[in-house]
């Protein structure tokens, strides 16, 4: 005796809605883990850790980004001469940027009590401390990008040459 299995067009729908709701869950599932992971492992931030390389000869010490208010922050860094002679400190210029908005903000840091003190011997520290005034402010623990610039001129040879070096920090927000 030959069967045959004749599938009726009800059977089909039955099937394929079964896989749907079967593998539909895992698919959900899935979208879940990949929306967590987004948010959390895949940004920038997670992997961008806190960091100041100011510049070849300076070595940074400590730092910190501080909120004040709804719209000022304040930076400060301790940092200290590693030359190998005497320098001026004439101008330092800061460029604060929010990671996530790309917004940018500029002080420039040219004499005390701003920076404390201006003249530096090999191996002295010095202390920078600025108010950054932002537009909005990120929460607790959000990543910023401080680009640093220096001018200084060489102490230590008559003709006192002047020089720029650079560098940056990246800090987050506490």
């Amino acid at each position: 005796m030959v069967s045959s299995k004749v599938s009726s067009p009800k059977l089909r729908g039955q099937a394929a809605t079964e896989f749907l709701v079967t593998y539909g869950w895992a698919i959900v599932i899935v979208l879940a883990i990949m929306a967590i992971l987004y948010s959390t492992v895949f940004k920038p931030e997670f992997y961008v850790s806190e960091r100041c390389d100011i510049a070849p000869g300076i070595t940074c010490d400590n730092f910190a980004l501080t909120k004040i208010d709804d719209k000022h922050v304040r930076l400060n860094f301790q940092a200290h001469n590693t030359m190998g002679f005497q320098i001026n400190v004439t101008n330092i210029g800061l460029t604060l940027q929010d990671s996530k908005t790309g917004i940018f903000v500029t002080n420039n840091v040219n004499s005390m009590p701003d920076l404390s003190p201006s003249l530096l011997n090999e191996g002295q520290s010095f202390d920078v401390t600025t108010t950054f005034v932002v537009s909005s402010i990120g929460v607790s623990g959000s990543l910023y990008k401080i680009n640093f610039t220096m001018n200084f001129t060489n102490e230590a040879v008559s003709s006192k040459p002047s020089h720029v070096t650079a560098g940056i920090i990246n800090v987050r927000l506490s």
